[in-house]
């Protein structure tokens, strides 16, 4: 039993709005990657898990004034799993925790939050990671992230249909994986920092969102979480 859990729910004054919005009916885990004592990347003083929970808080509100329920891994700087857990065994246990969480929960759709480093201060812009042969579903959600993201942060990554993640390997559902920005990069650290990038953050992804729910009702994809294999998904541009 995963009891160290303790920043889930549905509760606060946002969710009045659940019945308005092109996102009604949804049920959207939003994951701030890392946190506690598993610190992600870090840049010039910077840990990831900081600046990830700040975007992942904006876009849960962001989500929620679209009309979805919203269930956050965590409000704070906090591991998701009891602490006599060994530090070798961390990651893979916290990944395992909120995989647990979206099923226990019945949730249609995960976004995890992230952000990238890498050793070129000069590489930048955001990414998104869908896993290794995504279904129709995935690809979707995934065209709809990217597009958004893409046009936000100036990117020129294509949509990530190949890494092996662990995330996109157990979870059922439609996910991904959303690497907002490189706090290596000096200028992009910066304005990852500030309160109103992070509302444009949150809102391309609440876009993207959208887009996806949207298209997928007009390609007739079932909502299952247990898609067949993966097929060619026409482009459906983001909004």
């Amino acid at each position: 039993m995963l009891t160290c859990l303790t920043l889930v729910g549905f509760g606060g004054p946002a969710q009045a709005a659940w019945h308005k919005g092109p996102l009604q009916g949804q049920v959207i885990v939003i994951d701030a990657g890392h946190g506690g004592r598993d610190n992600g990347a870090s840049a010039a003083g910077l840990d990831e898990k900081d600046l990830v929970l700040h975007i992942s808080r904006a876009t849960a509100a962001a989500l929620r004034e679209a009309g979805a329920k919203v269930l956050e891994t965590r409000q704070a700087d906090d591991n998701l799993i009891p602490r006599g857990i060994k530090p070798c065994n961390l990651q893979r246990k916290n990944l395992e925790a909120r995989v647990e969480l979206a099923t226990r929960h019945d949730a249609g759709i995960f976004l995890s939050i992230h952000a990238n480093k890498y050793a070129d201060p000069s590489v930048h812009g955001a990414q998104v990671f869908i896993g290794e042969n995504p279904d129709a579903e995935r690809q979707l959600l995934g065209s709809c992230l990217h597009a958004e993201m893409s046009a936000l942060s100036g990117s020129r990554r294509q949509l990530d249909m190949a890494r092996d993640l662990y995330l996109m390997r157990h979870l059922k559902i439609p996910a991904a994986l959303i690497e907002v920005g490189f706090i290596s990069n000096p200028a992009e650290r910066g304005r990852m920092l500030q309160p109103g990038y992070q509302k444009q953050v949150a809102d391309a992804i609440t876009r993207g969102v959208t887009c996806f729910v949207r298209g997928r009702s007009a390609l007739n994809l079932s909502p299952s979480p247990h898609a067949a294999q993966a097929q060619p998904v026409p482009s459906v541009p983001a909004s």
